[in-house]
């Protein structure tokens, strides 16, 4: 150690003093120069168990595999003339209707749900607009309504009911027919359709109140000439598979409130009943009234 020492103070010309701290140092710095490839040697020898990410990756290649949304690969479609009320589920898929929607199609006919005019198929929950026009002229039914009127003789026709010019139904009117209304031109007649498309449809004239821009007066003469079918089955959205996205979406349901339906689900499973959404308390009941139309629970 001395002869260490004495190399040490004559090489670098230290005094006792430092000859003592050096000698402490040195063994040090040799430590960290020497600490990082080892460390790295000894890691690359430990076996790595990447079990956790396997199983994470695992699972969502399955939710992929399994996510049968209406989205769903469609076929290349064999369009040819069909009846929405009559077309059998071979036929829906040949046309390049999912799997899912031929079987929501069918399951409205069996409830006593009718197709009246072409447009009435988008009443079927995650049908596409841009493949529903597609398959527009393929479809067997009237654009609109055909309103009939009973045909009196020349003596009593006098007291025959006849039909207000400019009666539109609000659901199938286009911007064309709505910017006959005065103080409605093409921004405001395309916010009116937008609107009604992101709701699902009018189930309350009311509802024009809502559109932004449309003012009191403009509604008036809109209720003069605007209604809406007693018949008429707005689009509906299933609380059950419907994600947060595609429930935010809706003007109705804020994005909070797509969290809180998505969260119960998953806390809770499936909902059983519309109604249910009042168990969440985030919405004033008379909200949760105006929303119920738009939702489903079943297929």
């Amino acid at each position: 150690m001395n002869i260490l020492r004495k190399w040490i103070r004559d090489a670098f010309g230290f005094s006792a003093r430092e000859v003592n701290g050096f000698i402490i140092l040195l063994p040090l710095a040799l430590m960290i120069v020497l600490a990082q490839p080892l460390y790295h040697r000894w890691m690359l020898e430990q076996p790595q168990n990447f079990a956790a990410e396997r199983k994470m990756l695992d699972s969502l290649v399955t939710l992929w595999q399994n996510n049968d949304t209406d989205t769903a690969k469609i076929g290349t479609p064999v369009l040819f003339a069909f009846d929405p009320n009559k077309a059998s589920l071979k036929e829906l898929r040949a046309l390049g209707f999912s799997e899912i929607l031929s079987t929501r199609i069918a399951s409205y006919r069996q409830k006593g749900g009718q197709f009246s005019v072409k447009r009435d198929l988008m009443k079927i929950y995650g049908l596409d607009s841009t493949f529903y026009f597609r398959l527009y002229t393929y479809i067997s039914l009237p654009e609109k309504k055909e309103r009939k009127f009973e045909d009196k003789n020349s003596t009593v026709k006098k007291h025959r009911k006849t039909r207000v010019p400019g009666l539109f139904d609000l659901n199938i009117a286009d911007t064309a027919q709505l910017k006959t209304i005065y103080g409605i031109g093409p921004a405001l007649s395309l916010r009116i359709v937008r609107f009604r498309e992101k709701l699902g449809g009018f189930v309350k004239r009311e509802q024009l109140n809502e559109v932004y821009g449309l003012d009191s007066a403009v509604v008036r003469r809109l209720f003069e000439v605007a209604f809406i079918t007693k018949d008429f089955i707005p689009k509906q959205m299933n609380m059950n598979e419907a994600d947060e996205s595609e429930l935010s979406a809706h003007p109705y349901i804020k994005r909070s409130m797509a969290s809180a339906i998505v969260a119960y689900r998953f806390q809770h499973g499936n909902f059983s009943r519309v109604d249910d959404l009042r168990k969440l308390g985030l919405l004033k009941p008379e909200d949760i009234d105006k929303l119920l139309p738009y939702l489903t629970v079943n297929e």
